[in-house]
């Protein structure tokens, strides 16, 4: 049976995607050519001129993919582990929720390369970046910022959204920089050597719920009831 036209522009999109991802995140965005790039998807390099247009192009689909794929995931397991702490009448563990939104970031050098892509968007946002940002992850975060504040009851939820913020620059910048597991053994001279990501995510989860937990300077306890109007002295 033969393909059709459109069918087969399809596959060889999806190849030379696929194929772009494996070699960003195996040698860097920078460093990657186009060479590299159609010779692991067996393409010749004027497919994705035609196809794309421009590696820029090629990198935004990519980071749209990654996007889509990760984010998607995270919501699931999200929905999961609401659903199971409702089910026997609790609120969600906090810890559970930073857990599932920082998995993806140390899902080996797919996650280090989705972290180097939000962290470029960060540093040059371009109206593409943009749309992805707004479709992928605005919603994404305000789930999760939902659910980290039931999970904190005493907190007034505002105080989430610039945690949230917070919580996101310390993991694409743990992640994205390689030199932040060398620079931690250099500054404890040794003594602190995460060897797996497992050690990685273990001391990030403690200082995220640490500083998620923590009570706000400013008065921003979730506001209980009004106390009473106290009598005045008789004391002169």
């Amino acid at each position: 049976m033969s393909v059709s036209r459109p069918q087969r522009d399809r596959e060889i999109k999806d190849r030379i995607a696929a194929a772009a991802e494996h070699v960003f995140a195996d040698m860097g965005i920078e460093r990657a050519t186009l060479r590299d790039i159609t010779a692991r998807a067996k393409v010749n390099v004027a497919a994705v001129s035609y196809y794309f247009g421009s590696k820029s192009e090629l990198v935004h689909l990519v980071f749209d993919r990654l996007s889509t794929r990760l984010n998607e995931k995270r919501i699931r397991d999200l929905d999961d582990c609401l659903a199971a702490a409702k089910m026997v009448g609790q609120r969600p563990k906090l810890r559970s929720i930073l857990d599932i939104f920082i998995r993806p970031y140390l899902d080996g050098k797919s996650g280090r390369l989705f972290a180097r892509m939000i962290l470029q968007h960060r540093l040059a946002p371009s109206d593409v970046t943009q749309a992805i940002v707004a479709a992928h992850f605005d919603p994404m975060a305000r789930r999760f910022i939902r659910a980290i504040a039931d999970a904190c009851p005493d907190l007034n939820a505002k105080v989430f959204f610039w945690r949230y913020v917070f919580m996101i620059g310390s993991v694409v910048y743990a992640v994205a920089d390689t030199s932040v597991l060398e620079r931690t053994a250099s500054l404890s001279d040794g003594q602190v050597q995460a060897q797996s990501a497992g050690e990685i995510a273990s001391a990030l989860l403690d200082f995220l719920e640490a500083g998620m937990t923590s009570q706000p300077h400013d008065g921003a306890r979730f506001p209980g009831p009004p106390s009473k109007a106290r009598k005045p002295s008789r004391r002169g």
